[in-house]
């Protein structure tokens, strides 16, 4: 296991494993890869918003790394707009430049962003994306679906999933749902939706 150590970025303070500090030559920097920024973000949202959930993955391919994070108030709904930017903003400060499109290249970051202390951060991953919305799969996830189906019962673009829940499930929404969990999500959805 390896040592933690303290960092602070944007009066936020983190701890992050002593293997992401290095050297150019003589000179410590922070090597911000895809892991570490998801670290990062989800120990942000953490702190800033105990109540919230989150989830951070990072993905490593072949010319660059991505970091998706989701977020969401306990019951799986979305968080509020303003909270939701204030946590956006990890994006610009973590992602190592954007995509144009017109230009069809990738445009690098020509800042040097560095910790509170000074010290630099460098090899940003690619892409970060952050999303107002739980984890697909969780029981947030499956909670907000239920709430969603339950509000809008009586709209005519669900009676046909209403029709197969009640005819196939015997009008249970888990049950109906049950082949895209896992055996584990299902235990913890029954928990809360029978």
């Amino acid at each position: 296991m390896s040592k933690k150590v303290k960092i602070s970025i944007k009066g936020t303070e983190f701890l992050i494993p002593s293997t992401f500090i290095n050297y150019d030559e003589k000179t410590p920097y922070v090597y911000m890869r895809a892991k570490l920024a998801a670290s990062i973000i989800k120990q942000y949202v953490k702190k800033t918003y105990p109540n919230l959930k989150v989830w951070s993955k990072s993905s490593v391919y072949s010319g660059g790394s991505s970091v998706d994070v989701d977020v969401c108030n306990s019951d799986g709904s979305s968080v509020d707009e303003s909270i939701f930017e204030n946590i956006s903003k990890w994006k610009s400060i973590l992602q190592g430049g954007s995509f144009d499109g017109m230009y069809d290249i990738y445009n690098y970051r020509e800042d040097s962003p560095a910790t509170d202390n000074g010290t630099p951060l460098k090899y940003f991953p690619s892409y970060i994306f952050i999303n107002n919305k739980p984890k697909w799969g969780s029981v947030e996830y499956w909670v907000n679906q239920y709430n969603d189906y339950k509000a809008n019962i009586n709209n005519p673009n669900y009676s046909k999933q209403t029709e197969i829940m009640n005819e196939k499930y015997n009008g249970s929404f888990l049950e109906m749902n049950k082949t895209y969990m896992t055996k584990k999500e299902y235990e913890k959805c029954s928990l809360v939706l029978s």
